[in-house]
This record gives C-alpha cells, structure tokens and sequence, in this order.
C-alpha cells in the first residue's frame, strides 16, 4: 500500500499556551479513508494543518510521502506539496469574480496542469456542474459552491485530499452526496482522503476512525 502521512508524537502550543495538540501520533496508507473526529476544539483542524504543512507543530514530526517535511523551507514544501496534496474546507474560498470554470482554470495555470480547459470541463461534468460552467459563485447553492472547490482540489491531480468539515455549510442531504462523491473519487481513483469532521451520522463512510478529545488520541 504504502504510507502516505506518518506523524509522530505532535505537538501544538499556540503563544497564549493553548496546547491544541498533545502528542498525537497517526499513520494513513495508501487507498485509505479516515475520519478525524471529534467535538469543536478537540484538535481536528489543527492536526490537518499539521500534516499537511499548512502550520509548524511545536513538537514532533511529520512525514508526507515518506520525506520530513519538517526539513522543508516554505518554498520547497509548497513546491513538494503542489501536486500531489489539496484541500477542501469548510468555507469554499472561490473567487466570486470569476466564473466556475475559470475558478478551476486559475489554480491549473498556477500549477501548470497541461491541457486545463479540457480536465477542468471533464471535472466539471464529473460533478454535475456542466450547466455552471459560466456561472458565478454568488449564483450557485452551497452544495454546487462545495462541488466547484472539491473540483478545485482535483484539477492538480492529488494523492492525498484532507478535508476540514467539507459539509459543514450545506443541509445533510447534499452532505451525504458530497460524502458519496468522496467515496467514488477514493475507490475509482484511488485518492486518499483524510477529513474531518464533528458529524456522527458520517461514520459509516470512513474505513477508520481517529477520534481525538482535548488535543489527544481516544479509544471509544
């Protein structure tokens, strides 16, 4: 399978002494599709961070793709990091200037993906956004504005997606697809998928389950 993230023994202390992580440890595989879980402030979003190099631990270290990214300067993590990790949040961050398709067009440009137009147009259809190609952010529902940055995060080819309360902002019903969609990407395309999430009723999607409370690892 091979390893994808391997972190050890983390460590967040943010300025004010807030500990938001206390030694957590955690191993994703290839293929795999974990949940972080856990209630507000147990240390979800800050462990994301982490391992994928958003934010420096205080303690710790963090292998993604088998290389310490620890031993990165900011210039070459995010050169390491451009096409093969991507994010999707809980808010969408699109450009509400631009269009759908362009959206997804300007982060091809940045990462200098070949043949943009024709994988963003074929992403696009892939998540039942064809008709919103030309469309505005302002003028979409809060599921199909999740869908356009999930294809965001898909135009740079990822193998790792890590997702921060993906549902977060749109009703249970479209949450559920969202999830669905995220299985499909996992099994046909073999993207690993590490997200997470304060949702019980999202369990039976996960293939494992790290729980954290209070900045540390928990058994149910």
């Amino acid at each position: 399978m091979g390893e994808v993230v391997k972190a050890k023994e983390l460590w967040k202390v943010y300025p004010d002494g807030t500990r938001a992580l206390r030694g957590v440890s955690l191993s994703v595989e290839r293929g795999e599709f974990v949940g972080i879980m856990g209630p507000s402030g147990s240390g979800k979003s800050t462990l994301l961070h982490l391992i994928g190099g958003l934010d420096r631990p205080s303690g710790g270290e963090v292998f993604l793709f088998g290389k310490d990214i620890s031993l990165m300067d900011e210039d070459g993590l995010a050169e390491f990091r451009k096409r093969r990790v991507a994010y999707i949040f809980q808010f969408y961050y699109l450009l509400e200037d631009f269009s759908v398709l362009e959206n997804l067009l300007l982060v091809a440009e940045l990462l200098g993906v070949e043949r943009a137009e024709e994988k963003a147009v074929e992403i696009l259809d892939f998540l039942r956004l064809s008709h919103r190609l030309k469309h505005k952010p302002s003028q979409l529902s809060g599921g199909e504005q999740q869908r356009v940055a999930i294809g965001r995060a898909l135009i740079s080819e990822p193998a790792l997606i890590l997702a921060d309360e993906p549902t977060g902002n749109i009703d249970w019903e479209e949450g559920r697809r969202i999830f669905e969609l995220f299985r499909k990407l996992n099994e046909e395309k073999g993207i690993t998928f590490v997200v997470a999430t304060h949702n019980p009723d999202l369990r039976e999607f996960f293939n494992r389950i790290v729980r954290l409370r209070d900045g540390e690892v928990v058994s149910d």
